[in-house]
Parts: C-alpha cells; structure tokens; sequence
C-alpha cells in the first residue's frame, strides 16, 4: 500500500506543465522558480540532512545535471505538447543502457530488444514534426542528462540517502541561478499563486513522497510505477490544453513505456 506514494508522486510530478504554461516567464527563471520554492518547503527536514555534503564533488555534480534535466524538460514543454516532453524525458533508462552498451559491457538480449523497441517508438512520436524544433531537442537533452543523473546518483546513493540527495540538489540549484532573482521579482509579484504551486504539487511533496514510497517499495517496483508520470502528462495535457497524440504518436509512445519498462525490469538503470 505505501508503494501508492510513489504512484501519486509520478501522477502530481506529470502536472508539471500546468504550471509552467500558465507562468509568463522564460525557462531559467520558472526552473529557479521551482528549485527555490521546493527547497523552501523542505526546510523542515533539515534536521535529516547532512550538510557536509554540499562540499561533495559528486553531490555538487549531481545537483548540476539534476539542474540541467528540469531546465530542459521546462524548455521543452513550453514547447511541445506535454505528452511528448515526457516520454522524451522518460528515455532515460534506454540511454543509460546503451551507454552501457557502447561501454562494451554485456547485456541481456531483451535489453538490446528493449532498445530497439525505444528507438522505433521515438522515430514514431517525432514523425508528425518533419524537422527537429527547439522544443524536440530540449526535450531529447533532458533525457540524456536525466540518464546521466541515474549513472551519478547510483555512485551518489552509496553514502547519501534520498532526503540527503534532493534537499542538497534543490538548494544548491537555488543557488547557482540565484542571479537571476534580481530580476524577477515583477514575475513573482504577477505570478504568486502559480510559483507557491509550482514549488509544492510537482515538487515538494513529490519528492517527499516518491524518497518515502522507495523506502518501502521493491527496488524494481518504484522505477515502474514512476512511469505513471508521462502517461499522466499526457491526460493533464488533454484536459487541460486539449493536446492529442496521432495515432502514431500513440503507439509510438506505448513502445517507449514498453521498452523502459524492460529495462528496468532487467535492472540496467541501476
């Protein structure tokens, strides 16, 4: 039953666009918008955290690439349909395997299957674009920093636990774009209720419940039940956009889930 925390954490996570289409702001400032207001939350849970982390070389790395993947998925679904910058972003795993392929380790031949299933269902969801806009290839970067996450957080995760690795990544990505503070506050001021959101439904508790539902679920359980959220992307994105897949599209993406699905159940994403 706790393992239902994951699954909800998955489906508030996939709402993420709401939020980020109905702020006028550009991807930098929504992204330290995010970054700033989830960490503002957490704060009660400083008492579990390890401060002596932030000067972790590895955790420091971690945050960095965790910032480059949201402000590109951002990027993308301002962009293109939610649905689309989701599945893109949930490529990940595929990635992760093939760097471990082109890395000359052995894999199982239902990884190899699984990788052609991916490549064939992307091929299938980008066919209506004809050309690569912007908003494809911020999607498809989020995915390879998103897989290069997974390979740094599996070293990380060695001697930080879930609570340490997202209080610590949120905060430090707060303050790299700090900057960028100085001039927003006009976006803050027209923007409030949209940001106080955007920081606690796809952030906060997300992240709280997802770091609780993997305390408790199977290793191999959570990583599946994660993929709610690019199925949900896809639902808030009708309702709330009216955007719908062709039928292409469709199968295109039920390929994707497929072939993530049997990476994961291999365990290759680690």
């Amino acid at each position: 039953m706790r393992c239902l925390t994951v699954a909800i954490s998955a489906l508030l996570m996939g709402s993420l666009a709401v939020f980020v289409r109905n702020i006028d702001a550009n991807p930098i400032v929504i992204t330290f918008f995010r970054m700033t207001f989830g960490f503002f939350y957490l704060i009660p849970l400083t008492k579990f955290v390890r401060f002596e982390l932030f000067k972790n070389f590895k955790m420091i790395s971690l945050a960095l690439i965790s910032l480059l993947t949201i402000l590109f998925y951002i990027s993308s679904i301002q962009l293109v349909e939610m649905a689309v910058a989701a599945l893109l972003l949930y490529m990940a795993p595929v990635y992760v395997m093939l760097f471990v392929l082109l890395r000359g380790e052995d894999v199982s031949k239902f990884s190899v299957f699984s990788l052609i299933l991916a490549l064939t269902g992307l091929i299938l969801l980008l066919s209506p674009y004809g050309t690569f806009s912007l908003g494809l290839i911020f999607g498809i970067l989020s995915g390879f920093c998103y897989a290069l996450y997974f390979i740094i957080a599996k070293d990380v995760r060695a001697f930080a636990s879930s609570i340490d690795v997202t209080f610590v990544t949120l905060a430090l990505s707060s303050l790299i774009l700090s900057p960028v503070a100085f001039t927003s506050i006009n976006i803050l001021k027209s923007n409030i209720l949209w940001i106080l959101f955007l920081g606690l439904i796809p952030t906060a508790i997300p992240f709280v419940l997802m770091n609780y539902g993997i305390k408790f679920c199977k290793r191999e359980n959570a990583p599946i039940i994660a993929l709610i959220e690019p199925v949900s992307a896809g639902m808030f994105g009708y309702m709330f956009f009216n955007e719908v897949l062709t039928f292409k599209q469709l199968l295109g993406a039920i390929l994707i889930l497929s072939s993530v699905l049997i990476v994961v159940k291999s365990g290759v994403e680690g």
